[in-house]
């Protein structure tokens, strides 16, 4: 898939009434145990990975919303363009760090807090390890010195948040396996690919917009420019012109 049409949209919707789809995410979010969070939104700084039928459920309520969606469209653009030159919070939170979908937010943030110390520092070796092979990329491939603080970036492990019992590792990969048969309804219909997997909340709705190697040529020369200047003419010229999609 290079670019998501509302019709292709439109149909997964769709499928997703008819099958039940959406009352099945909800009833896997629900056996999450709710914790108690101290709301510092320190774990809130990056788009996270988002299921396809996860996607749509956020999509859905933010059509029926569409003002909060008009207030959402320029963040999110700016979020996906500069997430590679600097760390900024993650755009659906409020000025008062409220998120603004929270009823509606994706399995990883809902699994937060849920994982061990060490089940959490491995994972951070392998997004670190990403991160260098991604920073090489850059170098190699565009001359782009993607910086020192977004590469080794980390979200320090909760002490903070306290739940009554937490999920094991082989119950969370349920869940996933479970929102996986799911979306299998949706790659039998040529609705997503392969590509589309391990794609970000923020990437959903821009490719919304422009297609995969567009959003790819439009990311680099934005980084250059702002790596530069400090900022990007380009990115403000998307930001004015691009029309919302919803």
């Amino acid at each position: 898939m290079n670019k998501l049409t509302m019709k292709n949209i439109e149909r997964s919707i769709n499928t997703a009434i008819n099958s039940g789809h959406f009352e099945n995410l909800q009833r896997i979010y629900r056996t999450i145990p709710q914790g108690r969070c101290q709301g510092c939104t320190k774990c809130c700084m990056e788009s996270v990975q988002t299921h396809y039928i996860e996607f749509l459920n956020v999509f859905q309520y933010l059509q029926s919303n569409r003002a909060l969606y008009e207030v959402l469209f320029p963040k999110l653009i700016r979020a996906y363009f500069l997430e590679l030159v600097e760390k900024s919070p993650c755009p659906f939170l409020n000025e008062e760090g409220m998120c603004m979908i929270y009823h509606y937010r994706p399995l990883v943030c809902r699994l937060f807090g849920h994982w061990t110390e060490e089940e959490y520092e491995a994972s951070y070796r392998t997004i670190y390890n990403e991160n260098l092979q991604n920073a090489r990329l850059f170098r190699n491939k565009y001359g782009l010195e993607v910086p020192k603080q977004v590469v080794e970036y980390k979200i320090q492990y909760c002490q903070d948040f306290e739940v009554n019992k937490r999920i094991q590792r082989s119950q969370r990969q349920s869940m996933v396996d479970n929102i996986f048969t799911m979306e299998s309804a949706y790659f039998m219909r040529g609705l997503i690919t392969e590509d589309d997997l391990g794609t970000g909340l923020i990437s959903w709705f821009i490719y919304m917009i422009f297609d995969r190697e567009e959003a790819s040529a439009l990311r680099i020369q934005i980084m250059r420019e702002y790596l530069e200047d400090g900022i990007s003419e380009t990115l403000e010229e998307v930001v004015r012109k691009t029309r919302v999609v919803i």
